[in-house]
């Protein structure tokens, strides 16, 4: 329907840079509203720290899994009461066969200070024990195309009827379970940053209505002298928009935060969960991934609430 003509009305100028006259507008209502906007953007920070450290724990399992991948060891545990005579001959079988030349032997001293080691929070409770609960091994490095032949198989199971072999483990199979494990944590994260990121959304949509309801006569008068639904909606996707930007950006530096606290209390030499979970941050590519899904939340809700006319929302 035309706009009904008013002799002696000048009609509005539109802005020269309307993304310039929306960022500002945006920005005041922001501010004017800082209460209301602080809950929107503590949504979206929430929401992306969880995902982020789901993330986080997933990119460093990643990274731990990679290091190990390729490297093919196996260990023979020998039974705690195995005698001398047969840890001598398990080791007199295993150097009657070349392809396992790569072995070493690790007495239960040296397999208790590797514990004490990697967990010395834990030497204290060991330290408690009557007796070292450690078994002697056989470690042996191979080849990853020996470790998937027939042949090798067949020969270990050999090895685990000697006595005096209490179990035959293998390296690699753990790899396997732990990239089961994240692709379950990177689900998990998925499901609860996006259960939560919808929550945010709705939050945003909330915020802008009732920003929108504190502008209505604003919003009038600007109709009346002419605007048109672009310039009066414009604002509103913007601040959604930027109350994303801003949760994205908080969360990637409270994560930050929390990893360099977690890392700091953590001495790589103390524990081995260092090189599992502190290895290292999330790469750049997944940074700028948390920051597009805080401001895809806000332009959602705030696309939400302007899908109406403003002063009916």
């Amino acid at each position: 329907m035309p706009r009904e003509f008013i002799p002696g009305r000048r009609e509005p100028e539109i802005p020269s840079n309307s993304f310039s006259y929306f960022f500002r507008e945006a920005v005041r209502r922001i501010w004017v509203s800082k209460r209301t906007s602080f809950v929107a953007v503590a949504m979206i920070t929430i929401s992306l720290v969880t995902v982020g450290a789901f993330l986080l724990v997933a990119e460093n399992l990643g990274r731990a899994a990679a290091e190990w991948q390729g490297r093919s060891r196996v260990v023979i545990y020998l039974a705690p009461e195995a005698t001398v005579q047969q840890i001598a001959a398990v080791g007199q079988n295993l150097a009657g066969d070349r392809t396992l030349a790569q072995r070493r032997f690790v007495t239960r001293e040296v397999a208790l200070a590797r514990f004490k080691k990697y967990f010395a929070n834990l030497s204290a409770v060991v330290g408690q024990l009557d007796a070292n609960p450690f078994p002697p091994s056989f470690e042996i490095d191979v080849t990853p195309a020996l470790a998937q032949s027939r042949a090798f198989n067949m020969r270990m199971n050999a090895i685990r009827a000697l006595p005096g072999v209490d179990q035959v483990q293998y390296d690699w199979e753990w790899i396997v379970r732990l990239r089961r494990l994240i692709q379950i944590i990177n689900v998990a994260g998925l499901i609860a940053g996006g259960v939560l990121a919808i929550a945010a959304a709705f939050t945003i949509a909330n915020v802008i209505r009732l920003t929108m309801m504190l502008y209505r006569e604003e919003i009038e008068i600007m109709r009346l002298v002419g605007a048109t639904e672009r310039m009066i909606r414009g604002p509103f996707l913007i601040e959604g928009f930027l109350q994303g930007l801003i949760g994205g950006c908080l969360s990637v530096a409270l994560l930050f935060a929390l990893f360099e606290a977690g890392r700091r209390a953590l001495a790589p030499s103390s524990s081995i969960l260092w090189g599992f979970l502190f290895a290292g941050f999330l790469p750049w590519q997944k940074i700028l991934a948390l920051i597009a899904g805080g401001m895809l939340a806000g332009w959602a809700g705030s696309w939400m609430s302007v899908r109406t006319r403003p002063d009916t929302a």
